[in-house]
């Protein structure tokens, strides 16, 4: 939907000592779009005091008397808050309950005033909540308890996805993840956000699972660009972002992918694009990309460099994708270094982080390619064709001449080998029927015995796969005796849950999808082959920019 066509001007109430870089950016967004910015800020350390970010900039205290003032001589016709900080907030609910903004026509835009009132009155909010379908509770009676921070931005169409998140990732399940991703998508639709952002805090229980909302804020800093983008009139899916109506479903057919980018307003540098894929504890992932093709890069590349463009941004950006046949899905996008970086760095000889905060100081990744610190042609999107392959797992990484190898190294150094031989337990939903044979044909042919649930069993014994149907019941009492070295299990429910625990606490690797299970396989057959070779990380850097050495 396209911005209101009577909406021409803009008032900015500055962000004081926070979120500068996203706050220069939000105004940016607000030029781009034709409209004229008015600022607000009296704090001459605020980035956007610079003339350049505003066509007119007011040195003034943030209270609702000089905001009034500078509203009657600059008759605006709308009102920006949420790139502010408390003072912000505080201004604009003093002028919307005196009746200012009515008396001057003005629109709130970045978030409903709703959603800024919900923010500032706990017991409101915790009536909010309670309609989203979830519980809250103070933070301070968790203390605890892991916490997580999930930014959400809403189109003019109403849809909402999730930005970016932080929080203790190691203590969430994927199952978590969604669980919170679920209610902080309800709660912004309860909150009534409008076409903006806002910030959605979660505590979860780390011994039985249970996920409570703790607090809420009106501004999503780490967004406030994108959440500009979106009140002038860009929608969700302009961006390629995953909404809650269109998220991919969980099966084989989604690829995760990672990427860490730079933007210096003008050129992308692709740091790196790396596949994500299930590994017994973290997620790993691998750079190069190993199922990736020359089109699939290229779109991913084009994708990353207009997000970038779209929202203002100078400097890092983490974006993480979903590939499905036949579309490419934004599911987070963070402007910020991601704990990904250091594996970039290593993996492709390339000080990012450095990089990044010579961005941010206004240096060009074109001037960054002349110093040498950058390489002077191509980046992490396009390694050689036979570049080493390294894979990340947890904080760990590993390097070899292919993927098996560096996943069953990597695999080793962060939770233990893979087993070689033994008994492996499958249980696999009829989604996964077909994915699921060669890889377990595989493991039979390596010399596993394979254990089955009914279905699963009636399946591989029709394909002549040798396996043994095995009791549901007697699968926890068989992982418990460290009878069984491998499980997989795509089934959902509460048995497998059981099954899960067993698994962790004998510190046996459990395994959810068909991606997982081909990874595995790949590192158990390498290790069988044991063909594995040590290269230092200097000669790894040398063979992939022999210019720069």
């Amino acid at each position: 939907m396209p911005r209101r066509p009577e909406r021409r001007s803009v008032l900015v109430i500055g962000s004081g000592p926070i979120a500068l870089r996203d706050t220069a950016a939000a105004c940016r967004v607000l030029k781009a779009a034709g409209l004229r910015v008015t600022m607000v800020d009296s704090d001459l350390t605020t980035m956007t005091t610079d003339p350049e970010f505003a066509d007119s900039t007011y040195l003034e205290p943030i209270d609702p008397g000089t905001v009034e003032q500078v509203i009657a001589r600059e008759r605006p016709d709308a009102l920006l808050p949420t790139v502010g900080g408390q003072a912000a907030l505080d201004t604009t609910i003093a002028l919307y309950e005196s009746g200012v903004l009515t008396r001057y026509g003005i629109e709130l835009i970045g978030t409903g005033i709703d959603a800024i009132l919900a923010g500032e009155n706990p017991e409101e909010f915790a009536r909010i909540v309670g309609r989203a379908g979830a519980e809250m509770v103070p933070e301070a009676s968790v203390p605890g308890w892991p916490k997580f921070e999930f930014e959400l931005v809403q189109d003019h169409e109403d849809k909402v996805a999730v930005a970016c998140s932080t929080g203790e990732s190691g203590s969430l399940t994927d199952r978590g993840y969604r669980r919170m991703c679920d209610l902080a998508v309800a709660v912004t639709r309860a909150a009534g956000v409008g076409p903006g952002g806002c910030t959605v805090r979660f505590a979860a229980d780390p011994s039985g699972g249970r996920v409570v909302v703790t607090g809420f804020d009106a501004r999503a800093p780490g967004s406030s660009a994108l959440a500009v983008q979106l009140a002038v009139g860009h929608t969700l899916d302009d961006l390629g972002f995953v909404t809650a109506a269109r998220r991919p479903s969980a099966t084989g057919d989604v690829l995760e992918i990672d990427v860490d980018a730079l933007y210096d307003g003008h050129e992308l540098y692709l740091g790196g694009i790396m596949e994500r894929f299930e590994a017994p504890g973290d997620p790993a992932c691998v750079l190069p990309p190993i199922t990736l093709g020359r089109a699939d890069l290229a779109r991913i590349r084009e994708s990353t460099r207009v997000l970038a463009e779209s929202t203002g941004l100078r400097g890092p950006l983490n974006v993480r994708y979903a590939l499905t046949p036949g579309a490419l899905s934004v599911l987070e996008a963070n402007p910020r270094e991601d704990r990904t970086v250091p594996f970039v760095s290593r993996a492709t000889g390339v000080p990012l982080a450095k990089a990044a905060a010579r961005v941010l100081l206004g240096a060009r990744i074109a001037d960054l390619r002349a110093e040498g610190l950058l390489p002077p042609t191509g980046d992490g999107g396009m390694l050689p064709p036979d570049a080493a392959v390294a894979v990340k797992q947890g904080e760990v990484m590993a390097i070899d001449s292919d993927f098996g190898t560096a996943y069953a190294k990597a695999l080793a150094a962060a939770s233990g080998p893979l087993p070689t031989k033994g008994r492996v337990f499958a249980a696999f939903a009829a989604r996964d029927n077909r994915a699921m044979i060669f890889p377990v044909k595989a493991l039979a042919d390596n010399g596993f015995e394979i254990l089955a649930a009914e279905g699963t069993g009636a399946i591989l014994q029709y394909l002549g796969v040798p396996v043994t149907i095995a009791r549901e019941h007697s699968i926890v009492d068989l992982v418990m005796a460290g009878e069984i070295v491998l499980v997989v299990d795509t089934l959902p429910g509460t048995p497998r849950d059981e099954i899960r625990a067993a698994a962790a606490t004998r510190g046996i690797p459990y395994l959810t999808s068909i991606q997982g299970l081909t990874a595995a396989v790949q590192g158990i057959e390498a290790v069988n082959r044991g063909h594995s070779s040590v290269v230092s990380l200097q000669e790894h850097i040398d063979t992939l920019w022999p210019i720069r050495s």
